[in-house]
């Protein structure tokens, strides 16, 4: 028999709407937004930790919306690489009801870090040797990533860097089809498969 975790939760008004979380996830700061949620840094008051709970846009609103929160959930329980974002660190807190993942905060991604400071060129070398060490991990799993960009490579203060938005993940037996990535922005796993390398 499982033991069953008690969760007290409270509700918060943040960027004006209200967020219903845990009452261990306290001080919700937001950090960003996309097509599929919202983040906000929060400090767990169990760890003492910062973490970063996401709140899923209407993952269950349709069912290529319920088969794409699935597909992510069932891909991300299978990751483990220390520069790919995966399940074992994330707490599903009550998802069918509250629609919240939470995870260790990296502190940024590189997008941000791009815009406030010049890379030397030994963080962009250390960078991208993490990418693409990230990406021969879910290559060789049979995956693609489909929309890799720096806003989707989070980054903490020690310069480690995991590939996350596995919404976007796809596995390559499934026919894809176009749309799924950012309007402007072809990922180099989607054009190699167009060119013989």
């Amino acid at each position: 028999m499982s033991r069953q975790e008690k969760h007290d939760f409270y509700r918060d008004e943040v960027n004006k709407t209200i967020w219903e979380v845990p009452e261990r996830y306290q001080r919700l700061t937001p950090v960003g937004s996309g097509a599929y949620g919202s983040v906000c840094s929060a400090i767990d008051m169990e760890t003492g930790l910062k973490v970063a709970v996401k709140k899923l846009s209407r993952p269950f609103q349709s069912i290529v919306h319920a088969k794409r929160t699935y597909r992510e959930l069932r891909l991300l329980k299978h990751m483990k690489h220390e520069n790919v974002s995966d399940l074992s660190v994330f707490n599903l807190v009550r998802l069918l009801r509250t629609k919240y993942l939470v995870t260790h905060l990296m502190g940024a991604d590189l997008n941000n870090i791009v815009k406030c400071q010049k890379l030397t060129d030994d963080h962009v070398q250390f960078l991208i040797y993490q990418i693409l060490r990230g990406l021969k991990y879910i290559h060789s799993a049979g995956i693609i990533h489909r929309d890799l960009k720096p806003s989707n490579l989070a980054v903490n203060e020690d310069c480690e860097l995991k590939v996350s938005e596995a919404l976007l993940l796809f596995e390559t037996s499934v026919y894809l089809k176009p749309g799924y990535k950012c309007k402007w922005f072809v990922c180099f796993s989607r054009l190699s498969s167009f060119f013989a390398f």
